[in-house]
């Protein structure tokens, strides 16, 4: 690689590393344009297939659509316009540079192999790091005493590090396929290497003990699951396919038993006795006041589990709001709370799903825009993946399961979240298109 070449991938690696690191915003934003501005010089300098961006015109034309109706909503239909044009300008157009950025840093390294695996190597690295520190404070906690609680790594939460975890198991389990069902490498690791790696990822997994995240990789690792089916479907016996179903069962059944493992504070009865006082949001208020309440007590005279009574009630009362706002409410992080003081006079925060967030914000055709340009992204990058051996396909494919999932269930369409998301889905999408599947090589 020359000089600007590794320029641009060391200010990338650092970029990744500070993404999800709090308290570092101002350095986000100077990294994230200094990457933009690198890439985007080698990328107009390489020219690079533009021919080949063709094919995903459908997502841009869903990302501008998205947000055009965001401004439409903020001035036409929005209470508060002035607030959702501050969120638009801090959230989503960041976020729309972070797409722009990973389009170009794809753009410029498609064609040049070194750079190519160089930006790959290096978005390894800055995962693995956060994931190194996460299994070092795991030790740290078995070595002291008392049990060792959830670990955060570097970021704001287990949660946070989770997600995390699991875009690092995308590129993981995208190379594992390739291994197996190719025989060839896409990342420059040895067979050891990435077997460590692979082995501290699982770690972490159980070091932050966030079962949304042990859902999303279940499902990731069922994905992966098909894929090896498909791929050897030709060459394939009876006995083979049953080994294959019996593995992903077992996967499935594992996925289900670390979530029941993430559950071990409450028996079911308790969980399935909250969802009813949860759901009846008009008679328990405690949904309102948050750590100030009295929290309702279930007919065993124990109180209800607070995090399920919570995310139950709140997607209740979500819900109502998008069907009393169908337009959206504007724009915003916090577009559930801002939903809930115009009904009620009180209430903050998001609603800790990032889709009902959306739904709430922008309405009914918000939601399906956003849904859509997903759709458009899995479309394209299923194509791919069926016409020959695409490595960003897989990874595409990867990222938005982990995503798509993540953002139903946990709040991450807003801040470094969404940034990191729409960088990596331009950086996979362009990979994608950009890529000549081996078959058709072979064909020409």
């Amino acid at each position: 690689m020359k000089g600007i070449e590794i320029f641009g991938v060391a200010l990338l690696g650092i970029l990744f590393f500070v993404w999800p690191v709090p308290h570092t915003v101002s350095l986000r934003d100077l990294l994230l344009a200094s990457t933009l501005l690198v890439f985007g010089y080698l990328a107009w300098v390489r020219g690079g297939s533009r021919a080949a961006l063709r094919g995903l015109a459908a997502p841009a034309f869903l990302l501008a659509g998205l947000t055009a109706w965001m401004y439409f909503v903020a001035f036409v239909i929005s209470p508060e316009t002035g607030w959702s044009l501050d969120e638009i300008s801090s959230q989503w157009w960041r976020a729309l540079v972070a797409v722009l950025a990973g389009a170009l840093v794809a753009t410029a390294a498609g064609e040049n192999p070194g750079l190519k695996r160089g930006v790959l190597i290096v978005l390894l690295a800055a995962l693995f790091a956060h994931i190194v520190d996460v299994d070092f404070q795991a030790v740290q906690g078995l070595l002291a005493p008392g049990s060792p609680g959830r670990m955060a790594g570097l970021t704001e939460g287990p949660d946070k590090s989770n997600y995390l975890t699991n875009v690092l198991f995308g590129f993981l389990l995208a190379e594992l396929f390739f291994r197996v069902v190719l025989k060839r490498r896409v990342l420059p690791l040895p067979d050891a290497v990435f077997a460590a790696v692979m082995v501290l990822a699982v770690v972490s997994v159980f070091a932050e003990r966030t079962r949304n995240g042990m859902i999303t990789l279940v499902l990731m690792l069922l994905l992966l699951g098909w894929c090896f089916l498909r791929e050897r479907r030709v060459r394939m016996n009876k006995l083979a396919v049953s080994a294959g179903i019996a593995a992903m069962t077992v996967i499935v059944l594992g996925g289900v038993a670390l979530v029941v493992s993430a559950r071990q504070s409450s028996n079911w009865n308790e969980l399935i006795d909250t969802v009813p006082i949860a759901w009846d949001t008009e008679h328990y208020k405690a949904w309102q006041e948050g750590n100030q309440a009295e929290w309702p007590k279930l007919p065993n005279g124990q109180t209800v589990d607070v995090s399920l009574y919570l995310r139950v009630a709140w997607l209740k009362e979500g819900l109502l709001l998008v069907r009393d706002h169908p337009f959206g409410v504007g724009f915003g992080r916090n577009a559930f709370g801002h939903g809930l003081k115009a009904k009620y006079g009180r209430g903050g925060g998001h609603s800790h799903s990032g889709l009902l967030d959306m739904a709430i914000g922008l309405g009914i055709p918000g939601a399906l825009l956003w849904l859509g340009f997903f759709a458009s992204l899995a479309t394209v990058a299923w194509r791919r993946h069926r016409a020959g051996p695409n490595y960003a396909a897989i990874l595409l494919l990867l990222l938005l399961i982990d995503y798509g999932v993540r953002m139903v269930l946990d709040s991450v369409i807003r801040d470094h979240m969404l940034q990191q998301f729409m960088f990596l889905a331009g950086l996979a999408a362009v990979l994608t298109v950009a890529d000549v599947p081996e078959k058709r090589k072979a064909a020409a």
